[in-house]
């Protein structure tokens, strides 16, 4: 990044209006330096001459301190914007891997959905078997609102179903149909144009071969509503009023997803590097920067995507003002300014040295000018005293361009770093709100299934079926410790494991809100405990989502219910630790993370002077933070100065949104300075 910037220095300068001012304050400065300088030479020739030149000298080093300063307001502004757009385009990529990687567990589950194998293995398809499909798989789609379509196909690739379309036949051909037949054993990710999906725009289609009894029966598809979730990603991480500037590319520099406003605008391909570089286009000079995602839990994404950011270079002033936290905390990054301490653990030597060394300059020019007063008094050259004078007066003003650039430099760069703080707050909650997401439509779906309310229908219920059912479920989904069916009388059925296997027959726990799903109206309804302690998690405290099982033959009568234990201690936690600060791909020293409760309790911590269960909340603007969903600071803790960066549970979809679930949690990310 530096060396991008060290060779763009002019054309920043110019754009950044702020610096270009102070370059220009500076250079008028001296020029008027200059030219009283003059005056005193042709009209004080009776003083010393040693005076003068100490002046020179001083107008010399104040020149060479603002060369320093204008390179190093224009790196610190640059590098601000740089380096935000940069991190944003990580979030964005790895937020997106996450979600992806949820999908390839579905695919993988959904194919060996009971209701989807029969389907696929009925020679002869009534319009009842079509209409009891279109109710099946609109309840998952419905459930599962990050896909749009549901598709099946026999081994010849013969659509015999789709969601969008259920009276729809024919024929296709397309290769990643075949693949997911050749590999039965593995999901098949494929984003592109294909004869399935109307052959007119880009899908991203996810797609496993349906197996009974060791033969291949079919394909399912589902498709992901690629388009609008990547809008959803990167509207939460604009700043109010800023244009959308991100781009999804692959490896060869396509682009795969824009706004809608860049698409005709674009070219069609763009050179890929994950340094900042400068691009053209149309006559425009565009600085681009690329982030390449993180894998997740062995997961890298489709292959070879990157997030982009393109930002026309005469924008960096508009897009570093974007990118600038709220008033307050801008006024919170002034006000950090007169702590030396906490200036001393954000800025580098260099930029305290010009702050420091101008002031050094200055009082040697005063010192100069006294003892210029002196001689002229002395040797009686009442007219040079105004041209010393004069000089004071311009030397001060420098000093005070240098202490207001100065002081500029410093919020820039404070500011800037309470935005990260903000920016990896956000996403740690915001990756909680995405991963609770995908457990409220689990423990829906899994209440729906047809072997689970068939048996719970039952007179005699078989009990290993239900385990088989519950321990497949849990083989996919590694995020919960046990999932649970409890029956009518809300007492434990079976596990997916042996571990509470003594439990059956048993009252389910009170605190698990299990009772409360035969007070659900509909199967999109579910109910979630609160963080408390449990015994089917070792008495560790966690949250179990629960949903009714509905008779197979009257869905308005609840027969019992699922429960799924989520394993909170290792997946909060793993979450926390993937946003931490870090340097160089190492955790900043001394940094660590919080989920806590909307009244400080806390939920999970990386830290081991924060234990679940205790109490953290430290004196922020909590009004900020209500009004904007985030806030940034620097406070002390335990006697040590931190960014902390703070950010409210905002829901994602649906969930904690339109639901009814209602569950304020809060993201806190600390770095010493």
């Amino acid at each position: 990044m530096d060396v991008f910037i060290a060779q763009h220095q002019d054309a920043m300068k110019r754009a950044i209006k702020e610096v270009d001012q102070y370059d220009r304050d500076l250079k008028s400065l001296s020029t008027w330096w200059e030219k009283i300088a003059l005056i005193g030479k042709i009209n004080s020739l009776d003083v010393a001459s040693t005076i003068l030149e100490d002046m020179e000298t001083t107008l010399e080093q104040f020149h060479g301190l603002q060369e320093k300063l204008i390179e190093s307001l224009v790196s610190e502004h640059a590098r601000k914007v740089i380096g935000q757009n940069w991190s944003r385009c990580q979030v964005a990529i790895d937020v997106l891997i996450r979600n992806l990687f949820e999908r390839t567990a579905d695919i993988g589950f959904l194919a060996t959905d009971d209701d989807v194998v029969r389907y696929l293995k009925k020679a002869n398809l009534e319009e009842e078997d079509r209409l009891f499909m279109q109710q099946r798989l609109q309840a998952y789609i419905d459930i599962y609102s990050v896909y749009h379509n549901a598709l099946l196909l026999t081994p010849q690739g013969e659509v015999v179903f789709e969601l969008s379309q259920p009276s729809r036949t024919g024929k296709v051909n397309d290769a990643f149909i075949q693949q997911a037949l050749d590999n039965p054993d593995d999901y098949v990710e494929y984003f592109g144009i294909t004869e399935l999906m109307g052959g007119h725009e880009d899908n991203l289609l996810y797609a496993n071969a349906v197996v009974d009894n060791g033969v291949v029966i079919g394909v399912i598809v589902l498709s992901f509503r690629f388009q609008n979730e990547l809008e959803g990603i990167i509207n939460h991480l604009l700043a109010e009023d800023e244009t959308n500037h991100f781009l999804l590319l692959n490896s060869a520099g396509n682009v795969l997803f824009a706004p809608f406003y860049y698409q005709k605008d674009l070219p069609e391909r763009f050179s890929i590097a994950l340094e900042p570089q400068l691009v053209t286009n149309k006559g425009n000079e565009l600085v681009q920067v690329c982030a390449k995602g993180t894998a997740y839990q062995g997961y890298a994404g489709p292959k070879d995507w990157l997030m982009s950011s393109l930002v026309a270079i005469h924008e960096i002033e508009s897009n570093t003002r974007g990118a600038l936290p709220s008033s307050s905390a801008q006024e919170r990054a002034s006000s950090t300014g007169t702590d030396t301490d906490i200036i001393t653990g954000l800025v580098s030597d260099d930029l305290l040295d010009i702050r420091n060394r101008s002031t050094a300059i200055n009082d040697d020019l005063e010192l100069i000018v006294l003892n210029g007063i002196i001689t002229a008094a002395r040797k009686e050259a009442v007219e040079f005293m105004p041209v010393l004078e004069a000089i004071k007066k311009i030397g001060r003003d420098i000093d005070g361009v240098f202490a207001d650039s100065i002081s500029s430099l410093f919020t820039t760069i404070i500011s800037g770093q309470l935005n990260a703080m903000r920016l990896q707050a956000s996403l740690a909650v915001d990756i909680m709100d995405r991963n609770l997401y995908e457990r409220a439509n689990d423990c829906r779906w899994w209440g729906l299934n047809s072997l689970l309310r068939a048996e719970l229908s039952s007179q005699t219920l078989d009990q290993t079926r239900i385990e088989h059912t519950l321990a497949k479920i849990h083989s996919l989904y590694t995020v919960y410790h046990t999932l649970y069916v409890f029956d009518r009388q809300g007492r434990y059925v079976a596990f997916s494991d042996d571990q509470y296997k003594e439990r059956i027959g048993h009252d389910i726990e009170p605190q698990s809100a299990g009772q409360s799903v035969f007070e659900l109206d509909d199967i999109y309804s579910y109910r979630v405990s609160d963080f408390v302690p449990f015994d089917c998690y070792d008495q560790q405290k966690t949250y179990i989502y629960n949903a009714a099982i509905r008779d197979s033959n009257d869905a308005a009568n609840i027969v019992g219910g699922i429960g799924i234990v989520f394993d909170s201690s290792v997946e909060f936690k793993a979450i926390l630790q993937d946003i931490l600060p870090k340097e160089n791909g190492v955790v900043k020293e001394g940094s660590f993370a919080l989920f806590t409760t909307e009244t400080g309790e806390i939920l999970s911590s990386t830290s081991e002077a924060y234990n679940i269960g205790q109490h953290f909340m430290p004196e922020i603007d909590v009004a900020e933070l209500k009004r904007e969903g985030t806030t940034a600071c620097v406070l002390t803790l335990s006697g040590h100065s931190f960014l902390i960066g703070a950010a409210q549970s905002a829901g994602y979809r649906e969930y904690k949104r339109d639901d009814g679930y209602i569950n304020d949690v809060i993201a806190w990310v600390m770095m010493p300075c």
